[in-house]
């Protein structure tokens, strides 16, 4: 039996978790009400693409079983993700090993989901002043959006998880979850749940959060009266490839001094690495660590965020500086 462990770990967030789509077939339907139904779909893919961004998103074909399925690749192996063909199913992600995890979409009514925009798929209406969206990203994961489109929309959304045998969640430290599995070699990271985030129409920053919940994943997402509708939130999902952990500007400059005189893989490994991610860190070349020093360097000294990249058997990936 999958099990939801709440012991909190410190650092790590990951790579990978939304949904893509099928373009609804309208064989009945008259040239007009199809040309209604397009332009709407492509109303609500818009405020999606909007709030995420399209560079991310990866190609999508359809699907027998699905509204839109894409396969991505990387030294790690490939990994699927098959959005589902209405609002009553689940967002698929399989690894190249053949692990499975899914994401139900919220409890709602059956909408088909429709391929609309940049390859977002939509599914308009599922809940009450509500659309729900998956978007396939080219990162091997999977975004699934929740658009609130008033203030009568709910404020909780309830993600049923289906997680692969033998596997627990862990708290990342940073909002979201790590899935990990224990064998031989201790606990490893097989796929990750992001740390949820919420934007208004303003591109305003929303206050939510999760919480695991009887099998399931919940997110609330806090409105005010002045919050500008329409709200995007998001809870992202990625298995079977990489690893992303930030540090603050704070954490930054608290471990400058100890980055840069960390001259071998096992102390660079001790400073940066998430314990359950650290299978195959001390493998860092000196040239790796050159670089983690040299982009830790620069981000202390103008004030920004650091990510780092592993794969999920935590062999280094890359590092990168960022404005946050």
């Amino acid at each position: 039996m999958n099990t939801f462990s709440q012991r909190k770990v410190r650092t790590g967030v990951l790579a990978g978790t939304s949904l893509l789509t099928a373009v609804a077939m309208l064989c009945t339907a008259s040239p007009a009400l199809a040309e209604t139904a397009n332009t709407t779909a492509a109303n609500a893919a818009s405020v999606v693409e909007r709030a995420t961004g399209t560079r991310d998103l990866a190609l999508s074909t359809a699907a027998p079983d699905g509204a839109a399925r894409a396969v991505t690749s990387s030294e790690s192996g490939s990994v699927t993700v098959t959005a589902p063909t209405d609002s009553l199913g689940s967002v698929e992600h399989t690894a190249a090993d053949g692990t499975k995890f899914r994401l139900n979409l919220p409890e709602t009514r059956q909408v088909t989901g429709v391929k609309a925009g940049a390859g977002t798929v939509v599914y308009e209406d599922a809940a009450e002043s509500t659309d729900l969206a998956v978007q396939p990203t080219a990162d091997g994961g999977a975004r699934t959006l929740v658009t609130l489109k008033d203030s009568a929309a709910p404020d909780e959304y309830r993600f049923g998880l289906d997680l692969p045998s033998g596997t627990e969640l862990l708290e990342d430290g940073q909002g979201g979850y790590l899935i990990t599995k224990t064998g031989s070699k201790g606990a490893v990271v097989v796929g990750s749940i992001d740390a949820p985030w919420a934007k208004d129409a303003t591109g305003k920053a929303v206050p939510t959060a999760y919480r695991i919940e009887g099998g399931s994943l919940v997110q609330k997402v806090t409105t005010t009266g002045d919050t500008a509708f329409p709200v995007v939130a998001d809870p992202k999902v990625s298995v079977g490839w990489n690893i992303y952990i930030k540090f603050s500007k704070a954490e930054v400059k608290a471990l400058k001094g100890k980055v840069a005189h960390a001259d071998t893989s096992v102390a660079m490994c001790g400073l940066l690495v998430n314990p359950v991610a650290s299978v195959g860190c001390a493998l860092l070349a000196g040239t790796v660590i050159k670089r983690i020093q040299g982009v830790w360097a620069y981000a202390a000294a103008h004030g920004r965020c650091v990510e780092l990249k592993l794969t999920y058997t935590g062999q280094f990936g890359d590092i990168k500086h960022y404005k946050c």
